[in-house]
């Protein structure tokens, strides 16, 4: 399962979570390690001037559902301005909401490579947004805090 939010043109971007960046950490109760909970995210920007492909540790398990409830926040018109996380790699805004959908822009930026960020702006019908939201959160089933 991947998180889409694509405009009617294709332009969007697209979440994957291919697994934890540490799989052999684990959180004992005697001792937590955060370190077991970052995640390795596949993110794919589509615009109009191509597609940016970037593959990092980029979310905690609790940032990637945090993710979810703002999608679904947004999707009921109750969202808040933006969204961002731990590492920069990823940033979203609602730039405006109206007429059952939302205009968000996107932010990718790859920490390891400098430069300018691609950022994709896209309008999403709420239903869409409420779809991507459930599905992501179902992606992150697999892979659950530690």
């Amino acid at each position: 399962m991947t998180l889409r939010l694509l405009d009617p043109a294709g332009h969007g971007v697209e979440l994957t979570v291919l697994g934890y960046e540490f799989p052999a950490a684990a959180s004992t109760a005697e001792a937590y390690d955060p370190d077991a909970n970052w995640l390795v995210v596949h993110a794919v920007a589509r615009t109009g001037d191509g597609v940016r492909e970037v593959t990092e540790p980029c979310l905690t398990t609790s940032e990637a559902r945090g993710l979810a409830d703002w999608l679904r926040a947004v999707a009921d018109g109750r969202g808040w301005a933006s969204l961002t996380f731990t590492e920069p790699t990823l940033a979203f805004r609602l730039s405006r909401q109206a007429g059952g959908s939302a205009a968000l822009e996107v932010r990718l930026r790859a920490t390891h490579s400098p430069g300018v960020p691609t950022t994709v702006g896209l309008v999403v019908p709420s239903p869409d947004l409420r779809a991507a939201a459930d599905a992501w959160a179902h992606h992150l089933l697999d892979h659950p805090e530690r």
